[in-house]
């Protein structure tokens, strides 16, 4: 394994004890659960679509499991397949069944064991996060959904109610995602720490990380700066 490299831009975070994760496309793989789906009962050519509709409908709060069925809706009416009810219901399903990745699980036991308090802060809604973290729930200490907050994410109100209801300052907090535009933009506005958790999808931010491991190792090494 390559030696861990400590920029500047990672200094300090250890400060900082509270720990919010985005958890689709981050902890969990929903890009193949819903890539998976679609390409089955569509074809691999509609998968963006439902991306782009997914973008389209978060702009304002509603209940998630709205904007899936809407979104599988519309792909399914594009790619001329029935999108009977029962059809929308499985890939709502589906999307909630979305795995962890294989370095979610043991990462965040690894973090809770560091002393850092771990959240999740998910465009969702608590009926389908409760099935997604079936198994590992109690490895969070909370758990906020655009339910909860009543707004999608990158909605700045959004973060702010999720401080809030955590009884945090934003200087207290480390935001990890995937997707700068949706988390570490916005966070990062509000003067929370910021780490990208590269899943491949072709972002780069000043602090970046491959693994929870590597976060890990990371907040444990800049204890020592």
């Amino acid at each position: 394994m390559a030696s861990l490299v400590i920029n500047e831009s990672s200094k300090g975070l250890s400060s900082r004890r509270v720990l919010i994760f985005d958890l689709y496309g981050t902890l969990v793989d929903w890009r193949m659960s819903i890539g998976s789906f679609i390409t089955l009962y569509a074809g691999r050519e509609f998968v963006d679509l439902f991306f782009e509709c997914d973008i389209r409908e978060v702009a304002h709060y509603r209940p998630y499991s709205e904007v899936l069925s809407t979104c599988i809706r519309e792909v399914l009416r594009v790619a001329g397949v029935e999108a009977s009810q029962e059809l929308v219901e499985a890939f709502i399903l589906s999307f909630a069944k979305s795995p962890p990745f294989p370095d979610t699980i043991h990462g965040l036991m690894v973090l809770r064991k560091q002393g850092f308090k771990v959240a999740v802060l998910s465009n969702t809604e608590r009926r389908l996060i409760d099935t997604t973290l079936c198994g590992f729930k109690h490895l969070f200490n909370n758990i906020i959904t655009a339910e909860d907050v009543k707004a999608y994410k990158p909605s700045i109100d959004a973060f702010k109610q999720a401080y809030r209801i955590l009884g945090v300052e934003p200087r207290e907090v480390v935001h990890v995602s995937a997707y700068p535009q949706y988390d570490l933009i916005p966070a990062s506005r509000l003067g929370a720490g910021t780490v990208l958790l590269d899943r491949g999808l072709g972002y780069n931010w000043s602090t970046r990380v491959k693994s929870l491991h590597e976060l890990s190792l990371i907040l444990s090494s800049s204890i020592d700066q």
